[in-house]
């Protein structure tokens, strides 16, 4: 599992808060985007923000599937059905003890009910 210090977590806006609440509580860093204030941005706006700000972004939006991204962002999409805490905050507490910083750097990681899918970018 990654320390805590070494990932932080922007979270699109479709992103239910009580994942936000799990990973604070695993230590992470992490913060939504409305907190910043930019509900309703462009996709490539959250993607530049994320990069900016040196974090991973984590969204439920199937649109990032298609986007082109630069080498030097992270990406998670959550697509798990049904989209609900019971299904999606079990999932990815798994996830975050079984993978490495380096594979959330180095891959597009789509998270389903039986695993992840990484996509070297």
């Amino acid at each position: 599992m990654p320390q805590s210090h070494d990932v932080k977590f922007l979270l699109d806006e479709n992103v239910s808060n009580n994942l936000k609440k799990l990973l604070i509580l695993k230590g992470f860093d992490a913060i939504s985007v409305q907190e910043l204030n930019k509900r309703g941005a462009k996709n490539s706006e959250l993607v530049e923000l994320a990069r900016k700000k040196n974090r991973i972004l984590i969204t439920y939006d199937k649109d990032f599937v298609e986007f082109k991204h630069k080498s030097e962002n992270y990406l998670i999409l959550i697509d798990i059905h049904p989209l609900i805490d019971e299904n999606v905050l079990p999932n990815f507490e798994k996830f975050l003890n079984s993978f490495s910083i380096e594979i959330l750097k180095e891959n597009f990681i789509i998270l389903k009910e039986d695993g992840a899918i990484l996509k070297k970018k």
